[in-house]
């Protein structure tokens, strides 16, 4: 009995030992190409694609068991079992120990053949696995996966592009532009302006076009896009509108768009205004200071402010027992001192694009751009090539105002070549540009040798400040005599 227990015992420990050694020789998954067994990818030629068959693979086997893994029990099978994955790794989908399972002895030469299975993602990888055992599995052995065919051209599944349908060719479609007067006769000359509307994105054959009216004229021929149509420069003597009309051009034609719909195009007409003039002759007092008696240099201006001191500087007085209050601008107060003012100078048609937002904001303080803008409508607009300053882009909306009036010599930027189109303008820089406007300029000797009897004097403004002279020019009316640019005061208003 104890030896027959002790046989078993050494049985058992015998049977461990064979196991743990055969556990212990078997060689770990490598990717190596010489490591026991090598994965190649599918053979060149082979294309496979989503649920479409896979060519045929044929993979050879050569492996001796016995020689790899010693005393096998003769009546273990070696199985092959096919593995495929979409990794470089054996751990993918397995089709089990099924239809494509061999069964061989302790020797291995063979060749067999699968179709390979595929699905929604397709197949990359296939391995074979050997098992021996029940339990006992292993990727051991050297093979690669080949084409079927040999002699002939491997089979091939490819994926054709449908060929392209033709670009189809740009529909144009033409319509036209009236240009009158006031007073309703046709006018030549003005430049009117079709531009991509930048709200939408848009292909190359969506481009800018400019037209010059010709006997009250001017004709668009544009491609199917998203357009602004605006005035760009009237003609000579008159001020542009600042209307603007969005078209959309369509295979099927012209369109206006409206915020919730469109309608059919039909001929815009632009009025224009002919310019107001400013006096230049008689050199009234156009600004003044404070009742504390200071003139608040630094200051800022507001936009009702600016326009009002304008309409006191036109050749033809406005009539001020008129009542030129309109709703034009619907959040100008029609009791406010500046409202018949600005009523007045909309109805002259100075204020185009002075306010791009349907409202007019009397109160706020005017910009510098807002200022050339205003002040560009008083004479004939100078389209210039190239902008006139480094910080006004080609896209800012005030930028042919704002070149004019620099190209008329109006204004002057910043010795680095700017302009600082959105500061507010300060009192003591708007005197300095409308004196430039009215070709206005103190008598700085008369001023000198009559200091003590000026009507007016600032308390917060000395005779080194910057704008000193310009500031007396707009502050004292005086006569005077022209000579040259300059001009000899005679006497002073009090």
């Amino acid at each position: 009995m104890k030896k027959s227990k002790a046989k078993k015992l050494l049985s058992t420990l015998l049977a461990l030992v064979i196991m743990f050694g055969l556990l212990a020789a078997m060689p770990l998954t490598a990717n190596a190409e010489d490591g026991p067994f090598q994965v190649t990818e599918n053979p060149v030629g082979a294309i496979y694609m989503i649920n479409q068959t896979a060519v045929p693979l044929k993979a050879t086997f050569e492996y001796d068991a016995l020689a790899e893994l010693g005393t096998i029990d003769s009546g273990t099978p070696i199985k092959i079992q096919w593995y495929w994955s979409y990794e470089n790794s054996n751990t993918g989908r397995s089709n089990g120990f099924g239809e494509n399972t061999v069964e061989y002895s302790r020797r291995i030469q063979h060749a067999t053949t699968l179709t390979p299975a595929t699905d929604t993602v397709g197949v990359k990888y296939y391995y074979a696995v050997l098992s021996y055992g029940k339990s006992v599995t292993t990727t051991l052995g050297k093979w690669e996966v080949v084409p079927t065919e040999v002699a002939t051209e491997p089979a091939r599944i490819e994926v054709i592009a449908p060929e392209p349908e033709p670009e189809p060719e740009p529909v144009e479609h033409e319509f036209e532009v009236k240009k009158v007067d006031e007073d309703g006769n046709l006018l030549s000359g003005a430049v009117i302006s079709l531009i991509p509307d930048s709200n939408y994105e848009q292909d190359a054959s969506v481009k800018s076009y400019e037209e010059i009216s010709v006997n009250g004229y001017a004709a668009f021929t544009a491609n199917e896009g998203y357009y602004i149509l605006s005035e760009k420069q009237a003609p000579d003597g008159y001020n542009a509108t600042d209307e603007k009309y969005y078209i959309i051009v369509t295979a099927n034609g012209v369109f206006f768009s409206f915020a919730t719909h469109l309608e059919p195009y039909e001929t815009v007409t632009f009025v224009n205004k002919k310019i107001p003039t400013l006096n230049k002759n008689d050199h009234f007092a156009y600004m003044q200071g404070y009742t504390d008696g200071t003139f608040g240099p630094s200051l800022n201006m507001t936009r009702a402010e600016a326009v009002v001191m304008f309409s006191r500087l036109l050749t033809k007085k406005m009539n001020e027992s008129d009542d030129y209050r309109n709703d034009y601008y619907p959040d100008v107060d029609q009791k406010k001192w500046y409202a018949n003012q600005i009523g007045y100078m909309q109805i002259l048609g100075v204020l185009a694009d002075y306010s791009r937002d349907g409202n007019f904001r009397p109160n706020e303080p005017v910009t510098r751009a807002e200022f050339a803008t205003l002040a560009a409508h008083f004479d004939n607009l100078i389209l210039t090539d190239t902008n006139i300053f480094s910080d006004v882009p080609d896209d800012h909306w005030a930028v042919k105002y704002i070149n004019s009036a620099a190209e008329k010599g109006w204004i002057k930027g910043y010795p680095e070549g700017t302009f600082k189109p959105e500061d507010y303008i300060r009192r003591a820089e708007v005197v300095t540009l409308v004196n430039r406007i009215l070709e206005r300029a103190a008598d700085k000797a008369y001023i000198a040798a009559n200091l003590e009897t000026l009507p007016r004097s600032y308390s917060d403004l000395t005779t080194v400040h910057w704008a000193y002279l310009d500031i007396m020019e707009a502050s004292i009316g005086h006569d005077f005599i022209k000579d040259g640019t300059q001009e000899k005061w005679t006497a002073v208003y009090k």
